[in-house]
């Protein structure tokens, strides 16, 4: 697993994680089989699950694929306590470089808040969320409230990242 790239990696993580936290996306199980096989991977789990039809395999079928998979790459199961940090993190990425809606990406982290033991960090989240949720649109400043979650997302970013590194998830 050292040897993968980067991005590779942390998305090994994440489906890691995923398992835990029952987050599981078949489609992304299946996009990651065929980019370690590109990275130079191969299991017998991992052809099997990189020959899915990311459209069609269902979490029932996925689940048990990923876990061996994991198994084979000799991936240990994430602790309980950090794979929401891990999800948490990987969210508030995904809000700072654009590729998910900061008003999507706030509700995925509100409803990790209690799993991320009520992180102050997720919780300020709720003040930028309810301003979203509550302004009719032709009255809410829509860029504005984007760029405070971001922000925020940048604070919930480095929280996770404290905690995993203290947790051994991640190098500090």
């Amino acid at each position: 697993m050292d040897n993968l790239p980067d991005g590779v990696r942390e998305r090994v993580l994440r489906l890691n994680a995923d398992l835990l936290v029952d987050l599981l996306r078949p489609d992304e199980a299946v996009w990651l089989a065929c980019d370690l096989l590109v990275a130079g991977v191969e299991t017998p789990t991992l052809l099997e699950l990189a020959g899915e039809s990311p459209t069609r395999l269902t979490s029932a079928d996925a689940v048990p694929l990923v876990r061996q998979v994991l198994a084979e790459l000799g991936v240990e199961p994430i602790d309980a306590s950090q794979a929401p940090w891990v999800v948490a993190r990987d969210i508030a990425r995904q809000m700072i470089a654009g590729s998910l809606l900061p008003e999507d990406g706030a509700r995925s982290l509100w409803g990790l808040w209690w799993s991320c033991d009520t992180a102050q960090e997720i919780g300020l989240m709720l003040q930028p969320l309810e301003a979203w949720d509550e302004t009719l649109p032709a009255h809410r400043d829509d860029e504005t409230i984007r760029a405070e979650m971001r922000d925020l997302a940048e604070g919930i970013v480095h929280a996770a990242n404290l905690r995993l590194a203290t947790g051994g998830v991640i190098e500090s």
